[in-house]
């Protein structure tokens, strides 16, 4: 008996599932294909020894990969491994409420106040990548305390930083350290905890997120005005330092192989990851320059259409390397993927800006202060992680997720284009929160959901490397997207300034809380009227382009193919050309099922597609370390039934 395999690349038949590899199969020695690769008799030997644990007795699932998880004290090293993902995240958010008193204490320019945001989220970009490959040369424990060690002291940087470029070093160097904890904190959670149990802790740490995101505008307010804007940083100092204790003492990982700089030169795609992140980084200082001198500047041009040539470079280079890209030729060439890829990327694009512009319209045109303004993001943050859970609930339990998406996509656009129509100087309150709630709860439903998509349309040996290249892809639209909309504040509010008559030509763009206040000290009357409406319009330019963005995501995600969130390990979701095979629909997934049922009970062989599951989610999250990325704390284990 033959058994079909893998498909070989240079014939025209599409590759099978796995899963016509029957156990019985196996066990019987039936000839196996050997026209297929080797990769087929991998997987093969890998059905083997589970089912030979199995029948030693390990018939728990995942309970044959838990002899090799050393023993810890989950009770300590958890919250230990939480607190400090915590202090990363709350990095990306205490900053948006003290930004505007710390740009008046610096007289910063526009450029410099979109860089203290951006120069974190760029470095921890930058790191996401690069971080899992050093923990195989140095080892988890080295890495994770080098990580911690690093934010600790730049974080000190940042609270005695004397003008705004020192900050601004300071808080990239600062997301050197966050970004690797971003990465380690999932890859050692991974190490310690066994595959059944894991979803709970890393909800855990997810949720440890949330709670930074709502958190952090409020503590970042309420700093900044009951004490100083510099306790924003130097509030890490003493959390850094108990994690580093806690971990030195309780944490208990086993000696893993390392690697050799040797094989890293050999395999890593260095060029490809310095070609995306200088093409992100030109143009996030081309506009970052355009937020200074406007967009007729031609040195911001020049320095945004070399970020785009960079950005083609790279995915030339993507296409053509025989490295392990970056970015996976396939997740470029199929394209459901490459679409929900895009997709991501234009929502980051508007997410992450909307969490610093917001705190400024709040305090520009409301005349809320630091603290306040926290609060009144209050909805937005709670909607946000609230949908999220929603969301992984829903997927989960229905297995549908591109509709998901699409709810997601299309209540954001409506909230953003609701946001231009309401958001004007005479907005009241109520409304001001309500809408915060509507456009939140769309771009909770859809901010992880996209992975799910990608992870069900990429075949098993390259999920590892799409994950986390969509991490990378979403990670830097949030932060080019900061940079993108600060300067079309900044200009739109300089144009607006000078059309008021007997204004405009002595004021410049209040990038401050004093310069906020100014705005509301105006004598009443005609003048100020026109000052709040034209700081109120020049953010409305914001919503609606955020808006066409959110659109032009959901448009695009409707070319897309539906994939089953049920396949087995090893099953292939597209052809050798790279050409999309529409996945089995619900239906005849169950059918499927069923005929498989009767024929293992003829066999009298215990089909157990849960265990398949679960050690296909395990060889992405081991995949996920070798190829340098990580799985973002929001993600949904859906796929493990």
């Amino acid at each position: 008996m033959r058994i079909p395999g893998r498909h070989n690349p240079n014939s025209g038949v599409e590759r099978n599932e796995i899963s016509t590899i029957t156990d019985t199969d196996i066990e019987q020695g039936h000839e196996v294909d050997q026209s297929h690769s080797s990769e087929n008799e991998k997987d093969v030997r890998t059905i083997q020894s589970v089912k030979e644990k199995e029948k030693e007795g390990h018939h728990h699932h995942g309970q044959f990969e838990d002899a090799e998880i050393p023993d810890n004290n989950l009770a300590i090293v958890m919250p230990a491994l939480g607190l400090i993902a915590f202090v990363s995240a709350l990095d990306q958010s205490i900053v948006a409420t003290a930004l505007p008193t710390i740009a008046q204490q610096f007289n910063t320019t526009p450029s410099q106040y979109s860089w203290i945001g951006t120069s974190y989220l760029l470095a921890q970009v930058i790191m996401n990548p690069v971080t899992g490959r050093l923990t195989d040369i140095i080892g988890r424990k080295p890495a994770l305390y080098a990580a911690v060690v690093i934010l600790l002291i730049f974080s000190a940087m940042c609270g005695a930083a004397k003008n705004g470029p020192w900050l601004i070093v300071s808080r990239a160097l600062a997301g050197v350290g966050g970004g690797s904890v971003v990465s380690l904190t999932l890859i050692v959670t991974s190490d310690i905890v066994p595959l059944n149990k894991r979803g709970l802790y890393q909800g855990w740490m997810a949720a440890s997120w949330g709670v930074a995101g709502t958190l952090g505008p409020i503590l970042g307010g309420l700093l900044t005005e009951k004490a100083s804007w510099r306790w924003c940083f130097y509030i890490n100092i003493p959390i850094c330092a108990v994690v580093l204790v806690l971990l030195f003492f309780f944490l208990n990982l086993k000696q893993a192989p390392r690697g050799d700089i040797a094989s890293l030169r050999k395999s890593y795609d260095f060029l490809g990851l310095v070609l995306i992140m200088t093409g992100a980084a030109l143009i996030i200082v081309g506009f970052s320059t355009a937020a200074d001198d406007g967009f007729s500047s031609p040195r911001a041009y020049g320095v945004i259409i070399g970020g785009i040539v960079t950005m083609i470079l790279a995915v030339v280079h993507f296409l053509t390397t025989k490295r392990n890209a970056i970015v996976p030729a396939r997740m470029l060439t199929t394209r459901t993927p490459l679409f929900f890829m895009f997709g991501s990327f234009f929502q980051s694009l508007m997410f992450m800006p909307a969490q610093f512009l917001l705190p400024q319209f709040f305090q520009g045109v409301g005349g809320a202060s630091s603290l306040r303004s926290g609060i009144d993001l209050i909805p937005f943050s709670v909607t946000l992680a609230v949908a999220g859970i929603i969301a992984g609930q829903i997927t989960a339990k229905f297995h549908i997720v591109r509709p998901i998406i699409w709810v997601g996509f299309a209540m954001a656009a409506i909230g953003y284009g609701l946001w231009y129509a309401c958001y004007t100087s005479t907005v009241s309150y109520a409304t001001q929160e309500g809408l915060q709630v509507f456009s939140a709860f769309g771009i909770g439903l859809s901010i992880s959901t996209p992975m799910l998509v990608i992870q069900a349309s990429m075949p098993g040996k390259d999920m590892a490397a799409a994950t986390a290249a969509w991490v990378l892809v979403r990670s830097m639209g949030a932060s080019i997207g900061v940079a993108v909309f600060t300067a079309i504040f900044n200009t739109g509010l300089r144009s607006k300034f000078r059309a008021i008559e007997g204004f405009g030509t002595a004021f410049n763009v209040p990038t401050g809380s004093e310069g906020y206040r100014e705005l509301h000290s105006l004598p009443d009357g005609p003048m100020k009227v026109q000052v709040l409406a034209a700081f109120a319009d020049a953010m409305r330019l914001c919503w609606i382009i955020g808006c066409g963005f959110l659109c032009f995501a959901l448009a695009l995600t409707f070319f897309t193919k539906s994939y089953s969130l049920e396949r087995a390990y090893g099953n292939s979701s597209s052809s050798a050309d790279g050409d999309e095979v529409e996945s089995p629909t619900d239906e005849e997934k169950k059918l499927g099922d069923g005929l498989d049922a009767k024929s293992s009970s003829r066999e009298g062989v215990d089909q157990d597609d849960v265990g398949r599951a679960m050690r296909e989610d395990l060889l992405l999250e081991d995949g996920l370390r070798d190829t340098g990325g990580s799985v973002p704390p929001t993600r949904t284990h859906s796929r493990v039934h």
